[in-house]
Parts: C-alpha cells; sequence; structure tokens
C-alpha cells in the first residue's frame, strides 16, 4: 500500500514530495477527480503540477494508487452508515447490507479493488461493531456472528461488482450467456431454463439484492430458533 517516510530523518531536510507541498490526503483527492481507467502516475503528476518522482514519496505505482483510491472511496460512504441503537438485529443487518452494497457502488470502475483486509478498514468499526453487537445481542454466539457477517458482506460484495460491471458494460451478462448457450440446442430438452431465459427480469437490480437479504435472514433466523430448541 502506500508509503511515507519521516520527511526530516537523517538530514534534516524535506523530502522531494514534502517539497512539493504533497500529502497522501491532497493526492487522492487529485487522483479521485480524474477517470481511473485513464489514471497514470504521470497524469496525476501533471494534475498536481509536480515532478512524477515526487508521488514517490507517498505512493509507490499506479495499483498502489488505484487501490488507495478504492478504498479512500469506499470507506468515505460506509463510515456514514448508522445504524441506530433501537433496531432490531434484523434490521441492523439490512441496514448495514444496504450501506456497505452503496459504499461499493459508489467506488465505480475500482470496485474490484477494494480490500477488506486493507488498513483502511479500521475507519469503518463503527457501523461494523453495530451490526454484529445486535447479532450477539439477539442470542448469536460470537463464532456465529463473525460467520454471519462475513456471509453477508460477501453477498453484498457480489451483487454490488455485478451490478457496476453491468452498469459500465450497457449490459446484463447472465442473461446473454443463458440464451447464447441455448440457442443451438433443443427447447424441449430445457424447458425450463428457455422459459427462464425469456423473462424480462434482471438478476442486476435492487430487487435481487432484496431477496439476498431476505434469504440471508430467514437463514440467521433458523439458526437461532434451531439454537434456541437445543437449550
Amino acid at each position: 500500500m502506500a508509503h511515507a517516510t519521516d520527511a526530516t530523518r537523517g538530514t534534516g531536510r524535506r523530502a522531494i514530495g514534502v517539497r512539493a507541498g504533497l500529502n497522501l490526503a491532497r493526492i487522492l483527492e487529485a487522483a479521485r477527480s480524474l477517470d481511473p481507467g485513464a489514471l497514470t502516475m504521470q497524469g496525476l503528476a501533471n494534475a498536481l503540477g509536480v515532478d512524477r518522482k515526487a508521488l514517490n514519496h507517498h505512493v509507490s505505482d499506479r495499483e498502489t494508487l488505484l487501490g488507495l483510491v478504492a478504498m479512500e472511496t469506499f470507506t468515505e460512504a460506509f463510515s456514514a452508515v448508522d445504524i441506530a441503537a433501537h433496531t432490531r438485529w434484523q434490521e441492523a443487518c439490512r441496514c448495514y447490507a444496504r450501506g456497505f452494497t452503496d459504499s461499493v457502488i459508489a467506488v465505480g470502475a475500482l470496485a474490484d479493488r477494494i480490500r477488506l483486509d486493507d488498513p483502511y478498514v479500521t475507519s469503518v468499526l463503527e457501523p461494523t461493531e453495530a451490526v454484529v453487537k445486535k447479532l450477539v445481542g439477539a442470542g448469536f454466539g460470537d463464532a456465529t456472528a463473525m460467520r454471519l457477517l462475513a456471509m453477508l458482506t460477501n453477498i453484498c460484495l457480489a451483487y454490488a461488482r455485478d451490478t457496476v460491471l453491468a452498469a459500465r458494460s450497457g449490459v446484463t451478462p447472465r442473461p446473454l450467456l443463458l440464451r447464447k448457450a441455448l440457442e443451438h440446442r433443443d427447447p424441449a430438452e430445457f424447458e425450463v431454463l428457455a422459459r427462464i431465459a425469456a423473462l424480462p427480469v434482471s438478476t442486476y437490480d435492487r430487487a435481487q439484492l432484496e431477496l439476498s437479504i431476505d434469504i440471508f435472514l430467514f437463514g440467521a433466523e433458523a439458526i437461532l430458533t434451531r439454537a434456541e430448541g437445543l437449550d
């Protein structure tokens, strides 16, 4: 990830990046204003009006820069998610899921560069703590709460990335792939798939996310009911 050094270590002189008046916040602000598909270290240096080498004090390469831009955008959006103290655990999960999904979608073309083990995640601990606290308070054990959080996060991340891909390409890949696969096959042999392929249903819309959250909640409720029955 991004690296920074002590600007005066051993010399008492400011490093190149510091002399240029740069810091990581300014670099990321400029990078986020540029098209991520065309973002380069040289292009960013030009936008900032500094020498390309001045960026190296803060960011080592383009891949690191794109990852930082993705995480900066994601954490800025997700840190604003507020799970009210009075909500039940089901609504807390739904609020978390919607907020997480919208935050990934806000990253846009760089959604694939979100890394949940990234140090930036420390800035979004509040909504995460809130939802696991609700789960534990509802009766789920710590280990189960952790597994449920991981499952819900993965559901939302997959949906958000699919949505971003569909928006960027202008097409919804799954129905197209299905129709193409059925093109030269006997419809009678794949009667249900052929019928489904003809439906005007998008699995990239918001209803798909809500269905996924509903199924997650129904499953979690079943686990909780089973655990209560064993007591």
